[in-house]
């Protein structure tokens, strides 16, 4: 019996570490289509297309396209403790409803969602960008 609980605890923490940060998709659309998309200085994907970012920090998003001045777009996190505090209420009713409960399981949640990024949200979430054409002769 020992030996299964060490191994289920075991391949819990290894699953937890393989799943890295939470990330959100950001879809970018421009017009015209067809603009090379970078995330944080890396070609990411031409447009329309969707990039795929951690929520443990900001990021630089660049679109690119010749003929058209570059643009560059600033993704933030945003703090959203709303699902941490509904799983930590739920949690601490299915502990028993015991309002001390509820308190330290809604602490609790929403501390491990704000260290682990499940508490934030990137904003923009979504990218709509028109390109400005570049101006010839100056």
């Amino acid at each position: 019996m020992k030996a299964w609980t060490v191994f289920s605890i075991v391949t819990s923490v290894l699953l937890l570490a393989a799943c890295g940060p939470p990330k959100q998709k950001i879809p970018v659309s421009t017009d015209p289509i067809g603009a090379t998309v970078y995330a944080d200085g890396k070609k990411t994907c031409t447009s329309p297309c969707s990039v795929s970012l951690d929520k443990q920090g900001e990021h630089l998003i660049t679109i690119v396209k010749e003929g058209y001045q570059q643009e560059e777009i600033i993704v933030r996190r945003q703090f959203k403790p709303d699902r941490a505090v509904r799983d930590g209420v739920i949690s601490g009713l299915l502990k028993g409803g015991d309002p001390k409960d509820v308190a330290e399981e809604t602490a609790k949640k929403v501390d491990e969602q704000e260290r682990s990024g499940e508490a934030y949200e990137l904003t923009p979430s979504i990218i709509t960008q028109t390109l400005t054409p570049n101006q010839s002769g100056l």
